[in-house]
């Protein structure tokens, strides 16, 4: 497995810091925010896209994937249109900077609609990115987030779109607080793109990688036996918490914990 952090965890840096930091400190990948300004957008000039690509590969840093933000339950038509509009974008996006994975949402639950017409609305929207993202050789990963945070949520919408671009994004974080991590793990196994690895405690938010309740050795040896060998992304919410600890110390401290887990479950990097 490699390891990435995502752009969620130094808004405050450049481009250019993004690729040094990661280099210097040794990561495998970074994982873009996929906000226009911060750090990515749908709608990048090609120039653009070619400027972040060749960074990239001149630093010998992959790009793990792509933070999209679109979600499908919500019930203006309008907005729906518009997060169905940028999740098509940033398939041709990810196609052009080399990135084999956008991250994107379900959505809070429309009250409007129960649990069958919410996973239609859900349904009816992927398969309007799906056929492009297959073609664009991008993987759409939904995230165990918001009403879908439990695996047997994410496999139903899976299911419902039968696409084979479409997997799961397994937020360890989001999940533990849920239901046991093997009984997510059993639901979406075969079917995981990408992996968002943190650590957490209940009503406390985020914690350094080691610090707080969530097993993610236990994690890591499901991920192992379910034979996932992508990535493991640090979601550090320094965006939204900006009191945490600054990304020169969050994201050290990942790389260490991270290698310290990998060796006692016998998982290889690369």
């Amino acid at each position: 497995m490699k390891l990435s952090f995502t752009t969620l965890g130094c808004p405050g840096w450049t481009m250019e810091q993004i690729v040094a930091n990661a280099a210097a400190m040794g990561f495998d990948g970074v994982e873009l925010r996929g906000v226009a300004g911060e750090h990515i957008g749908p709608d990048e000039t090609p120039a653009d896209r070619a400027r972040i690509r060749r960074m990239f590969e001149d630093a010998g840093i992959e790009i793990s994937g792509i933070m999209g933000y679109s979600s499908f339950t919500v019930d203006d038509p309008a907005r729906r249109e518009e997060s169905i509009r940028v999740a098509r974008k940033f398939c041709e996006v990810a196609a052009d900077i080399g990135c084999p994975v956008l991250r994107i949402f379900g959505g809070a639950l429309s009250e409007n609609l129960d649990w069958t017409g919410n996973l239609r609305r859900v349904t009816d929207g992927l398969k309007r990115v799906t056929g492009l993202a297959q073609e664009a050789g991008v993987k759409l990963a939904l995230e165990t987030h918001d009403a879908w945070t439990k695996g047997e949520q994410v496999r139903a919408v899976i299911a419902a779109v039968g696409s084979p671009a479409l997997g799961a994004c397994w937020d360890v974080g989001n999940s533990y607080f849920a239901e046991p991590l093997e009984v997510t793990c059993a639901a979406i196994a075969g079917r995981v793109v990408h992996v968002h690895f943190k650590d957490g405690a209940r009503g406390k938010g985020s914690k350094l990688p080691g610090t707080g309740e969530v097993d993610m050795l236990k994690a890591l040896e499901l991920l192992r036996d379910s034979g996932y060998t992508g990535y493991l992304s640090f979601e550090w919410e320094k965006k939204w918490e900006p009191q945490l600890e600054e990304p020169e110390v969050a994201f050290p401290q990942y790389l260490r914990v991270c290698e310290d887990l990998m060796a006692r479950a016998g998982v290889p990097r690369g």
